[in-house]
């Protein structure tokens, strides 16, 4: 992503130039490597590329000096901190300690930005950034990546906490007056909650064809192998793997797996791939590189996504860019099955283990046709469904609200 700026040139006609910009979020591209993360990174480049003077409020993510980042001021306004119980649900001192910071930094600079852009979530950040600039009209637009029904809240966090943080997300609905959304269903689910302002649904986050391979890899990885990416907590859903190996094993005796990252979950899945008498059939690499990520997509015969809930999809989105087909769990907050095309870039099931393990067979035994029409697929939609293309869209929008 750090050649945005030669592909972001003409953002500089519609121009940012002298415009200050703040951008807040409490995690960091490539200290952690999360879709938000990517998207921030992208956004910040063309944002820079468009002539803004850009700040990046986050959390410490480094033991020695800032991080370099051309043309943006990376500020740490809370200090390092775990984000995820061993459960895998995120841990709500961090991100307490993060809206304070944000809200206190930002009250002693209120008066410098002509536009803030925040995720959702944590919402404290956003919550602190409303505070610090009461009577202030600095515009702040607000990227809704997920938007949690009252159900899913109780269920991932309990009853108590579950229903607080519900509470806090109507709440900061309520209050935002710009959000961005990454499909129309993330709108919809806004509107149902209250929200009356302006959303704009950005085109997405898939990879432009200018940064990926030329010639997909057409030809079938034999043994076959699938792949899973995400971060090892339990809506990733990365329990079930050893369960989705055994079963499809049954019927692809020579399958083997890749799972990729780390998490609280790990040592619980690695104990299960060995109960089952697996782990010689499955490959754990811990973060790896996006060249390496990206040569992992490129070997798989599929990537498994059996996520309880997905904003986006950006695996999805990764894997398909490179002719690599998909399965995709069916669950209600599993946003990343609208980037699935039925049996043209890979397949929506139910949210079972068995159904994953039928999705998988039918993607190998596919083969190449499958890949082909993966790809074809991803250069049908790269160009209007881009992060690069949203990017823009956010220039223009920053350009029009920060001259206002």
């Amino acid at each position: 992503m750090n050649d945005a700026t030669s592909r972001g040139e003409s953002s500089k006609d519609r121009s940012l130039a002298g415009r200050n910009v703040c951008v807040v979020y409490d995690c960091l591209f490539p200290l952690t490597m999360g879709g938000a993360e990517r998207w921030y990174r992208s956004l910040v480049d063309h944002l820079v590329a468009a002539g803004a003077n850009v700040t990046y409020l986050t959390r410490r993510q480094w033991s020695t000096a800032s991080p370099e980042w051309n043309g943006v001021k990376v500020i740490d306004v809370s200090g390092a901190s775990e984000l995820y119980d061993l459960s895998g649900v995120r841990r709500t001192a961090p991100a307490l300690a993060f809206g304070f910071g944000t809200f206190w930094w930002m009250l002693h600079h209120r008066r410098e930005f002509d536009a803030i852009v925040v995720a959702s979530f944590p919402f404290f950040s956003l919550l602190g950034l409303r505070g610090a600039l009461v009577g202030n009209r600095t515009p702040i637009l607000v990227d809704y990546f997920e938007v949690w029904s009252s159900d899913y809240w109780k269920s991932y966090a309990g009853e108590f906490t579950g229903t607080v943080g519900s509470v806090i997300q109507r709440l900061c609905i309520a209050t935002t007056r710009f959000a961005q959304v990454f499909t129309s269903q993330s709108a919809q689910q806004l509107r149902s909650q209250g929200f009356r302002g302006d959303v704009a649904v950005l085109p997405g986050l898939l990879s432009s064809k200018s940064d990926t391979i030329e010639v997909p890899v057409t030809t079938p990885p034999d043994p076959p192998m699938i792949l899973f990416v995400g971060r090892h907590v339990k809506h990733k859903g990365v329990r079930l793997l050893p369960e989705i190996l055994r079963a499809t094993r049954a019927s692809l005796p020579e399958l083997r797996m890749t799972i990729v990252s780390d998490g609280p979950e790990r040592p619980e899945v690695e104990n299960d791939m060995e109960h089952f008498g697996l782990s010689n059939a499955v490959t754990f690499t811990g973060s790896v590189s996006d060249k390496t990520l990206r040569k992992l997509f490129e070997e798989a015969s599929c990537t498994i996504v059996p996520s309880l809930r997905e904003g986006y999809g950006l695996v999805v989105a990764e894997s398909v860019n490179v002719g690599t087909p998909v399965v995709v769990a069916n669950n209600p907050e599993n946003l990343a099955t609208n980037l699935v095309e039925e049996g043209v870039n890979g397949f929506v099931v139910e949210p079972l283990v068995d159904e994953i393990a039928r999705g998988i067979v039918a993607v190998v035994s596919r083969g190449a046709s499958l890949r082909a029409s993966t790809y074809e697929w991803s250069a049908r939609h790269s160009a209007h469904k881009s992060m690069e293309h949203s990017a823009h869209e956010m220039v223009d929008r920053l350009s029009l609200l920060s001259h206002h």
